[in-house]
């Protein structure tokens, strides 16, 4: 499933890195049923203090209704784990890896949870 995701990421990445952002988030979604899925959003800010996520919210860019989606039997901590695994893996040989890694952060976790976060230093 990894190269559906990277299919999918190359994809809706291609306009994130049209607009001025420092952070990506992956909104993770559980849509029941064993349905899950998954959303990029371009932030132009970011604050590793806010222990809300507060600049999850501020989009500069969202890939909306196109989703990465897929029917699986597992925890929502499960899919969490998969997700951020895909994203590890695409980080290391994806089309867009490198441009990624300059933004200040990337996170990845359900809306409603905690995120995985990947912190740039300089």
């Amino acid at each position: 499933m990894y190269e559906e995701f990277a299919t999918w990421l190359d994809r809706v990445m291609e306009p994130a890195l049209k607009v001025e952002a420092v952070a990506l988030n992956f909104n993770l979604y559980d849509d029941e049923d064993n349905n899950w899925a998954v959303q990029l959003v371009a932030t132009p800010t970011f604050d590793p203090d806010d222990e809300e996520y507060a600049w999850c919210c501020e989009e500069a860019y969202t890939s909306g209704e196109d989703l990465f989606a897929w029917e699986e039997e597992a925890s929502w901590a499960d899919i969490q784990q998969e997700a951020t695994e895909y994203l590890k893996q695409y980080l290391e040989c994806g089309k867009y890896a490198e441009e990624m890694k300059k933004y200040q952060a990337i996170g990845i976790g359900f809306v409603d949870g905690d995120l995985t976060l990947f912190i740039h230093e300089d």
